[in-house]
């Protein structure tokens, strides 16, 4: 049975009932480890919640006796998943799958940080992401070695981020099982999926050379080296101005998954607070971004094919890419460009329901474009009125896979070509991206949700866009339509007439005019449900709060972040 998850995608209205996950005030890890023990993890003891700092290499661990080469194997396993609703089918179970680890200068590095699609051998609605973790040894556990990395479990239907820590021991020809907490997380509030989730994992190890391993060493060291600078936000924040409007909560405990400020190439962050203690891997934290999608890619790839090829893609029309459209009376004379910036003159499918039914219970490209062929028009026609419509975004995916495969090839998938030739070179390689639910060769983005970025890889893309669309020296988007987004040119983008979430709308981006401690400067952002947000500023900071609470008042953290680089002086 398919797992469905109804995110209302940028309400506002939240529930006084939600519940409140319990904020954690135990016991932190000492030399003398009492929780998750060598006979803990051997014998398979289940365990409480934990602060976090139990799952990672403390000061006084040192080298691990035995290295680390070889495939692990992990069990279906039923999850402790405490919540208020009935859990969605495979909610509460841990998936199936493989994985190889090589271990290296005491780092536990995955052979695949791409999304780990599991739907094939697993009844768990849970897809995963593996990130670089460490081994280690503490003289209390005698021969054995200890391991932990950071794991995000991902639903495959909207994209929701559960950011969790595994951790095992091992000898060179034993393992332990495998502990997982998960004190974090990007996911629908109103849909009270917000919780701790934890359990114990049987796996088995398999212990061998890995092929390719000076390749992925290689690899995974030097994306390392090319990772933006970072430094603690305390450094720009010394009265926690930003840091405590960031720590704020309405609904839940630790609802900030992380928060940073990028500054001249430099990112702040905010110390990533769990539930549990801080994550010991803000690195390589996942964060489900919802409708941040439509701009972080949607608008990314019409601007990246706007400069690959020589005619403009923005006023293609809908009607010549989508044969189920071509005789719709409202997708008449509807372009690529009112698509993108939802000023079609259709339904488009906002409503919970209607999202459900045409997308979500989708499973195919072909069946979510047939359901959105039987919605009806808005008495505007098209570049009208804007219309918040996350299921016409969709079209806008099939439109451009149709376009590309006129130019390059009915094989060639467009999001490759972006994957290719936009986030290759940025160093986003591993950013990640839901896709419908069919064969890989078929399967293209939503692009109305399912980002699921690091805050490298965030970073990495908001710069692309803060630098005009060039990345060292070469013009990657074009650069006419990044000056649209941030109303550098004459197109100023369409009022979104008195939308809550801002007053114009350009290319996917949000803008919205704001006195700031005497100064009028304009703010631009993508924006996702949870209120979820990266916002540049007209001074050159961009900001970053990935948050899972309805709060669409930021106005006090621009301000707090315009008193360390104002925008007018």
């Amino acid at each position: 049975m398919k797992y469905i998850i109804l995110p209302v995608f940028l309400a506002v209205i939240c529930c006084s009932c939600q519940n409140r996950p319990e904020q954690w005030k135990g016991d932190t890890l000492t030399t003398l480890r009492d929780k998750l023990t060598v006979k803990e993890l051997v014998e398979g003891t289940a365990q409480p919640l934990i602060d976090m700092s139990y799952f990672a290499k403390p000061s006084w661990g040192n080298e691990a006796i035995d290295t680390f080469s070889g495939t692990v194997f992990f069990e279906e396993t039923t999850l402790t998943f405490p919540k208020e609703k009935e859990y969605y089918p495979g909610e509460n179970i841990f998936p199936k799958f493989q994985i190889d680890f090589i271990a290296h200068k005491g780092e536990l590095i995955p052979n695949q940080k791409h999304k780990i699609i599991t739907r094939h051998q697993s009844q768990s609605l849970w897809d995963v992401v593996l990130g670089t973790g460490k081994i280690w040894y503490e003289k209390s556990d005698q021969d054995w070695s200890r391991a932990s990395f950071p794991l995000t479990l991902t639903d495959r239907y909207v994209g929701q981020a559960r950011n969790c820590v595994a951790t095992f021991v091992f000898k060179q020809d034993s393992i332990s099982n495998v502990c997982l907490q998960c004190s974090q997380e990007t996911a629908d509030v109103d849909d009270k999926q917000l919780g701790n989730i934890s359990g114990i994992i049987p796996i088995t190890y398999e212990a061998k050379p890995i092929d390719s391993s000076f390749v992925i060493i290689n690899q995974y060291f030097r994306a390392k080296a090319n990772r933006l600078v970072i430094k603690p936000l305390s450094e720009i924040d010394p009265q926690n101005e930003i840091s405590d409007y960031l720590e704020q909560m309405n609904i839940t405990n630790a609802p900030t998954s992380l928060g940073a400020v990028l500054i001249d190439n430099t990112l702040y962050l905010h110390p990533p607070k769990t539930r549990h203690g801080l994550y010991p891997y803000p690195e390589e934290m996942r964060h489900g971004l919802y409708s941040v999608t439509k701009s972080m890619a949607g608008g990314l790839a019409m601007m990246y094919f706007d400069e690959r090829y020589e005619e403009d893609i923005f006023d293609q029309l809908i009607t010549d890419y989508v044969p189920a459209l071509s005789n719709h009376p409202g997708w008449q004379g509807v372009s690529f460009s009112h698509t993108l910036n939802m000023v079609t003159g259709t339904v488009g499918s906002e409503g919970l329901e209607h999202f459900y039914s045409t997308v979500i219970a989708a499973e195919t490209a072909e069946e979510i474009i047939h359901n959105i062929a039987q919605l009806g028009d808005m008495p505007e026609g098209p570049g009208l009125r804007f219309n918040y419509a996350s299921a016409n975004q969709f079209v806008l995916s099939y439109a451009i896979q149709k376009y590309v495969e006129e130019k390059e090839g009915i094989k060639v998938n467009y999001w490759d070509l972006v994957h290719k030739n936009v986030l290759e070179p940025i160093g986003a390689k591993n950013f990640s991206l839901l896709h419908t639910i069919e064969d890989k060769s078929q399967a293209i983005p939503i692009l109305a949700l399912g980002a699921l970025p690091t805050i490298d890889e965030a970073a990495k893309i908001a710069l692309l866009f803060a630098n005009m669309g060039a990345h060292n020296g070469q013009q990657i988007l074009n650069k006419q339509r990044v000056q649209e987004v941030f109303g550098k040119a004459d197109w100023k983008g369409h009022s979104t007439n008195n939308d809550f979430r801002g007053d114009n709308y350009q290319h996917a981006f949000w803008s919205r005019n704001m006195k700031i401690n005497g100064c009028d400067l304009n703010a631009t952002y993508m924006l996702g449900f949870g209120e979820n947000y990266i916002v540049f500023l007209p001074s050159g900071a961009i900001l970053f709060r990935f948050y899972d609470e309805h709060d669409l008042n930021i106005s006090p953290l621009i301000e707090s972040l315009e008193k360390v680089k104002p925008s007018c002086r």
